[in-house]
C-alpha cells in the first residue's frame, strides 16, 4: 500500500510521485483512459478539424497566394464558426476541470480503502458524487484566481526591468498552480466553502516548507514542459524538411493534416501529463495534513493499541 500520510521534503515530493506511479501506473491510466475517453475523442475530433483548416488554410495563403485569405477562413460561415468555437472552448473546460478532479479521487480512495487497484465504476460512481463540487470549483475559480493571476501577472511584467520582476514572472506559474491544485484538494475533500478552501490552500501553500513545495512544482513543471516542448517541435521540423525538400520554399499540400495530428497528439499528451502534476500535488496536500495533523502517527497508534488488547 502506498502512503500518503507522510512528512516530506523537496526530493521527497519528487520521488514519492515517481513512486506512486511505479505502483498505480498501469490501473491509474488504464481507468483514466476508459472514464476520460469518450470526452478526450470528442474534444480532439473537434479540435482536429478546426487546426487542419486553419492550418491548411495558413500554409495555402502562403504559398504565392495559392488558396484563399484567412479572412475568408472566419467569415465563409461566421454562425458555425462561432458556434464550433463556443462548444469547443465549454468542452475544454468542462473535460479540464472533469481530467484534473480524477487524480484526487484515486488518491482519496487509496486512502479510504489502502487498496492498490480499482475499477472503473469504483472511481466514476465517486467522481458523480463529486461532480457539483467540481463544477463550482471551476466556476469560482473563473472568477476569483483567474483575474487575480492575470493582475499578478501584469505586475511582474511591469517589474521585468528590475531582478525582482523576473524572479517573481519565474515564481508566478508554480505559486499560483501550487495555490490553485491545493484550493481544490481542499474544497473537494474537506467540508470547506471556497473561500475557506482559498485561504487554506493559501496557508498550505506558505506552510514552513514553502521553498520545497514551490521547487517541486517548479521541478514537475520544467520536466513536463520540456518533454511537450520536444512534442511541439516535431511538426515545425517536418514543415522546415518540407521548405527545404520542395526546393522553392513552398509547403507540401499535406502540412496542415500533419501539423494538426501533432497538435492533437500534444494536446493528448498535456492532459495525460497533468495527472503527474496533480499526484504531486496530492503528496504535498497529504504531507501537510501530516504535519499539522499526524495523522499516521496516530492510526499507528491506534494500531500498537489493539494489538495490545
Amino acid at each position: 500500500m502506498f502512503q500518503l500520510y507522510k512528512k516530506r521534503d523537496f526530493s521527497a515530493y519528487i520521488t514519492d510521485t515517481i513512486v506512486f506511479f511505479k505502483i498505480h501506473w498501469k490501473n491509474f491510466f488504464g481507468n483514466y483512459i476508459v472514464i476520460t475517453g469518450a470526452f478526450l475523442a470528442l474534444l480532439c475530433l473537434f479540435y482536429f478539424f478546426i487546426f487542419r483548416d486553419l492550418f491548411s488554410t495558413l500554409f495555402n495563403t502562403g504559398n504565392k497566394g495559392v488558396g484563399y485569405d484567412i479572412g475568408y477562413f472566419f467569415s465563409d460561415n461566421p454562425v458555425l464558426f462561432v458556434s464550433v468555437m463556443v462548444a469547443v472552448i465549454f468542452l475544454s473546460i468542462f473535460f479540464s476541470i472533469f481530467s484534473v478532479s480524477y487524480p484526487i479521487i484515486y488518491m482519496k480512495l487509496i486512502e479510504e480503502t489502502g487498496k492498490k487497484d480499482f475499477t472503473a465504476s469504483e472511481l466514476f460512481g465517486r467522481i458523480k458524487l463529486y461532480l457539483p463540487k467540481i463544477v463550482r470549483f471551476g466556476l469560482y475559480s473563473l472568477i476569483t484566481f483567474t483575474p487575480l493571476i492575470i493582475v499578478a501577472g501584469f505586475f511582474a511584467a511591469l517589474l521585468v526591468l528590475l531582478v525582482v520582476g523576473i524572479f517573481i514572472l519565474i515564481l508566478l506559474i508554480p505559486v499560483a498552480s501550487v495555490w490553485m491544485t491545493q484550493s481544490f484538494y481542499i474544497y473537494l475533500l474537506q467540508e470547506m466553502s471556497f473561500f475557506e478552501a482559498m485561504r487554506q490552500g493559501w496557508k498550505n501553500l506558505f506552510s514552513k516548507k514553502f521553498w520545497h513545495i514551490v521547487g517541486a512544482t517548479m521541478v514537475i513543471y520544467l520536466v513536463l514542459s520540456v518533454l511537450q516542448g520536444m512534442i511541439t517541435m516535431i511538426p515545425y521540423s517536418i514543415m522546415l524538411f518540407s521548405m527545404l525538400t520542395t526546393g522553392d520554399g513552398e509547403l507540401s499540400s499535406s502540412i496542415g493534416v500533419i501539423m494538426s495530428a501533432f497538435s492533437i497528439v500534444s494536446l493528448l499528451f498535456s492532459y495525460i501529463t497533468s495527472n503527474i502534476l496533480m499526484v504531486n500535488q496530492g503528496m504535498i496536500y497529504y504531507s501537510i495534513l501530516e504535519q499539522d495533523n499526524h495523522v499516521q502517527a496516530l492510526s499507528e497508534i491506534d494500531l500498537i493499541g489493539q494489538d495490545v488488547e
